[in-house]
């Protein structure tokens, strides 16, 4: 009788617990979706940061010799470039510099990855809103707000909203030996 009294415990303290837990709504939404085409393999790391930090969805394609630029060309996207053979490929292509920095942000790139940044003409204004995310977040001035939720307490279901803001860690990722051979010399 008393295994049956604590299995039926058991199962009322499951049933409390996943009836709070459905009740939570999901507040994590993403900010963009962007499409990133690059030259070096180490660029794909980094995106994985960016990713993380500015709550972005990232596909990313490595351009080797074998690409076809007709083909990339009709999708859309950003490519963040080293090599200016390809630079000079893609803008034949149809591709332009992105318009999104300011001055300072040019000069501040320069000064860290020194990635040329190509906007594909296929981009719609989704795809030009992540760009500016990403081109803001590589010379470190992207940053948001974001709400927490937090849910504690077994049966009250208290939820507790903390609203944060998330900046670019791309100058600290910079200084990471890891990325040393994207770094401008």
């Amino acid at each position: 009788m008393k295994k049956l009294i604590a299995f039926f415990l058991i199962c009322m303290l499951l049933f409390t617990a996943a009836a709070c837990a459905s009740n939570a709504q999901p507040t994590d939404t993403r900010r963009g979706e962007l499409t990133v085409y690059y030259d070096n393999a180490l660029t794909k790391d980094l995106m994985a940061y960016f990713q993380a930090n500015q709550n972005c969805t990232v596909t990313g394609t490595l351009l080797d010799d074998e690409t076809d630029y007709a083909a990339i060309t009709e999708k859309s996207g950003v490519a963040l470039l080293k090599d200016e053979a390809i630079v000079q490929k893609l803008k034949d292509a149809g591709w332009t510099e992105t318009e999104d920095w300011t001055e300072k942000q040019k000069g501040t790139n320069e000064s860290m990855f020194n990635f040329t940044v190509l906007q594909s003409p296929a981009n719609t204004e989704t795809a030009k809103k992540a760009s500016k995310l990403l081109t803001d977040w590589l010379v470190g001035d992207g940053s948001y707000e974001r709400t927490i939720t937090t849910v504690s307490g077994s049966c009250s279901c208290k939820r507790e909203q903390t609203t944060v803001t998330v900046t670019s860690d791309a100058p600290e990722l910079m200084k990471d030996a890891h990325f040393a051979k994207l770094i401008n010399p």
